[in-house]
């Protein structure tokens, strides 16, 4: 599994990328504030060709998620 980090607004994205059976990528992700995790999401970026694809797909996706509750 490929995983990486970054921060956002004072967040931090923990994204979880892994290939699934057909050969694509799907990713997955947490969003933490001050050591807890706020929000997790499972599925994010479902059938990305890369692994490139789906982080981005999962970073996308989180930083509209703290827009939207932060």
């Amino acid at each position: 599994m490929d995983r990486d980090t970054m921060e956002y607004k004072g967040f931090v994205i923990h994204v979880f990328c892994e290939m699934i059976k057909d050969g694509s990528y799907t990713a997955s992700c947490e969003i933490w504030e001050d050591a807890a995790v706020v929000h997790d999401a499972r599925s994010i970026g479902r059938n990305s060709a890369t692994a490139a694809d789906a982080k981005a797909a999962a970073y996308g996706w989180a930083r509209q998620w703290i827009d939207s509750n932060s």
